[in-house]
């Protein structure tokens, strides 16, 4: 639902009073009559301006509902013409044989076995011990001060005869003080005897070891040799091979086997494997299935496509929106007329009038009512008219008649 918003302005001035109450002149309650001989209001009063309102008029919109098409996944089944290729996947096995007569020989290696090993010796262990061989002379001092200023000094026991004797006082504390050095000197003390080193015990073993075997650990080769024995070796090699070693003499050559072909067929336009060659032969194979793994509306290029059962979906073109089909627009429309400046009050006949009540917007000029009670309905001299801002008309109601029609000869907004 939309809601039209209707702007009164001081209408509610006019629908309180109204033209019966004869408290407002009858163009400014009814707009359309014509003007009364003379003015009602009169003399001095200043231009009252218009009072206008308006009415806002909702867009029109319309819903456009949402645009779908069907999309399909296809499917197609080519033929497929296949061509064969061969390669030698074995060749012949044709071996050579090599013999060679080779003599054993050995070498003597020599290691050391040890029954002891060698222990070194170790030093005299000890120290240095000083011995008094005469004790020092020590001697017994006392400190004493003096009375008279306070001065210390040492000196014998029985120093300055007395207590009191020229004024100095022992303090009790004493001192021991060397007259004559002891005589000491220094005694080595052994804290353990010298031991003697004693050298390893040991003996060397020998042994013939055969070129091309390990020979014992922590043995050394001794550079001597000899040959064991003689051998004939014999091996077959592919032709192209040679054995290891110096010495070997070739022989005949003889096949063991004959050379083996490897054939495959592919798909016309396929490229085979290093090696491969054409035979020139054909054939159909297997048809090829093609599937699409996205929907579309159209089948892709190529022929023989068709719309693969049960992939249809529905697919949203475009969303469901709405358009407008006629914009917003606002009405506007007069509420209380412009009234024109009355004549000024030096002529004689104009009675009193109430002053501008200059807290009102618009200002409104009220009549003198008469002597005794004020009618009910009817706004006292020092009340304020009340100002309806807006009101909330909705779609297919009528605006209140006090606002009456819209003025053709106002400016409007909107479209």
């Amino acid at each position: 639902m939309h809601s039209r918003h209707l702007t009164l302005g001081s209408l509610a001035l006019v629908a309180v009073i109204g033209i019966g109450s004869g408290l407002l002149p009858a163009a400014a309650a009814a707009p359309g009559d014509p003007g009364l001989p003379g003015d009602p209001r009169g003399c001095g009063q200043p231009e009252i301006p218009a009072q206008w309102g308006s009415i806002e008029h909702p867009a029109v919109t319309r819903l456009v509902p949402a645009l779908t098409r069907s999309e399909w996944r296809w499917q197609r089944s080519t033929t497929v013409l296949e061509r064969e290729y061969v390669r030698e996947s074995a060749a012949a096995v044709v071996l050579v044989h090599w013999t060679r007569t080779s003599d054993q020989v050995e070498r003597e290696y020599a290691w050391t076995v040890v029954d002891r090993p060698a222990e070194p010796g170790s030093p005299e262990q000890g120290h240095t011990e000083t011995r008094v061989v005469t004790p020092a002379v020590t001697v017994v001092e006392m400190e004493y001060v003096q009375q008279q200023n306070g001065t210390t000094r040492w000196e014998r026991e029985g120093w300055n005869a007395g207590d009191k004797g020229k004024g100095w006082t022992p303090t009790g504390l004493t001192r021991t003080v060397e007259v004559k050095p002891a005589v000491t000197e220094e005694v080595w003390v052994v804290d353990r005897a010298a031991v003697p080193a004693e050298p390893e015990q040991s003996y060397v073993e020998t042994a013939w070891v055969a070129d091309g075997t390990t020979p014992p650990a922590a043995s050394a080769p001794t550079s001597r040799s000899r040959v064991a024995s003689s051998s004939t070796e014999e091996q077959d090699l592919p032709v192209g091979q040679r054995p290891a070693g110096t010495g070997w003499v070739e022989g005949a050559t003889f096949e063991i086997s004959a050379a083996e072909e490897e054939r495959i067929w592919l798909p016309e336009g396929a490229a085979p494997a290093a090696g491969f060659t054409a035979t020139g032969a054909t054939r159909s194979g297997t048809p090829v299935v093609e599937t699409t793994a996205a929907t579309s509306a159209l089948p892709p290029a190529g022929e023989g496509w068709t719309a693969l059962a049960g992939s249809a979906i529905q697919v949203v073109v475009e969303a469901a929106h709405e358009v407008v089909v006629k914009p917003a627009w606002v009405e506007d429309f007069i509420v209380v007329p412009a009234q024109p400046v009355t004549p000024a009050c030096s002529e004689p006949g104009n009675g009193p009038v109430l002053p501008i009540d200059e807290g009102v917007d618009p200002p409104v000029v009220v009549p003198m009512l008469p002597e005794g009670p004020v009618p009910s309905g009817v706004l006292g001299t020092t009340e304020v008219n009340p100002i309806v801002e807006q009101v909330v008309v909705t779609d297919g109601a009528v605006a209140p008649a006090t606002a009456g029609g819209p003025s053709s000869a106002l400016p409007s907004t909107g479209a």
